[in-house]
């Protein structure tokens, strides 16, 4: 007997209202019922109550009786509604385990993980849908011996704890390492390179885990500024990578010939491109974003001599000296 979604909706909450209440004298009555699905948004007659009622008892042998003593409806014994899982559900959990697989032994993903195990052993899951592997058909990019990838559940404790952390760093730009104290607010990932965005010292910081060394936990508890917390997502929101505290947020234009037209009419290269079409196949796109260097080599350089930068000029000037210079080198 199929039954669709929302009817689904209506048994869970029945079910959550006779089982939570089962010490409340008199509750849940019929009108309680009907009350208490609108005001869930599950506007319902008695007749369908009714039905959904007889088919928690008798489709899904929920132990529902009429107490006439109290006038309400109870159970007769202890029951848990099972939720059938489909095979398109199944994947899904499988695939959210795998894109988690990096963070390892945090204490967090172990709860997940251990969740989604006795989900799997209360559905059978592993027994219905043993030959399920989808690793044969979808290629993750994430890669297992990323640089750092040992520091992910480490860092995501401390954030989860809010507790400091001390690590030695090392620049690629810089031959001395150093010693440093943050307050880790946040983990990034770009590319298949993680990041950690935190406060030093009271300013913003990002530091690649792959420059990390000699990671370890403090004592030292902080309590997370709001408003910091709520600056890393403005900032990210109009940038391309991490690096783009700093940098203003403004309006660019690029305009890419018709071999490429087609490419970048279903690439997202910003959330807030808007693709204008041109003359002779080309098409324009403007995007208000944050010019750090990640934009310049993902969004321009990358696409050679199929772009051109029409705003702002001092864009273009830049982009045109990056060329002359790589020329120089031929």
């Amino acid at each position: 007997m199929s039954v669709n979604k929302n009817a689904y909706l209506r048994y869970i909450h029945i079910h959550s209202q006779i089982k939570r209440n089962k010490y409340k004298y008199g509750y849940p009555t019929k009108q309680d019922l009907l009350w208490s699905l609108e005001d869930e948004g599950m506007k319902v007659s008695g007749a369908t109550l009714e039905k959904d009622l007889a088919f928690l008892r008798y489709q899904r042998g929920a132990p529902i009786i009429y107490d006439n003593y109290q006038r309400c409806y109870r159970y007769e014994e202890d029951w848990e509604f099972d939720i059938p899982l489909t095979p398109e559900v199944v994947r899904m959990i499988r695939m959210l385990i795998h894109k988690l697989q990096p963070f390892g032994e945090a204490q967090e993903f172990r709860v997940i993980k251990d969740s989604i195990d006795q989900v799997s052993e209360h559905f059978s899951l592993s027994q219905r849908h043993s030959d399920d592997n989808f690793n044969k058909y979808i290629l993750f990019e994430y890669t297992k011996g990323f640089a750092g990838r040992h520091h992910l559940p480490v860092i995501y404790d401390a954030i989860f704890e809010n507790r400091e952390i001390e690590f030695t760093h090392c620049r690629f730009d810089a031959e001395e390492s150093t010693r440093r104290v943050l307050q880790p607010y946040i983990l990034k990932e770009h590319r298949n390179r993680w990041y950690v965005i935190g406060k030093e010292q009271g300013e913003s910081r990002i530091f690649g885990l792959e420059r990390i060394s000699d990671l370890l936990v403090t004592d030292n508890y902080f309590v997370k500024d709001d408003e910091f917390y709520d600056e890393i997502f403005e900032v990210l929101y109009d940038a391309v990578g991490v690096m783009a505290f700093g940098y203003p947020s403004e309006e660019v234009v690029l305009e890419f010939d018709k071999t490429q037209a087609a490419y970048i009419k279903t690439l997202m290269l910003h959330r807030s491109q808007v693709i204008t079409p041109l003359k002779d196949g080309r098409i324009s796109v403007t995007m208000k974003v944050k010019v750090n260097r990640e934009f310049i080599m993902e969004c321009i350089l990358r696409f050679g001599e199929h772009v051109k930068v029409v705003k702002p000029a001092y864009l273009a000037a830049r982009v045109e000296d990056i060329h002359r210079k790589a020329l120089g080198k031929y």
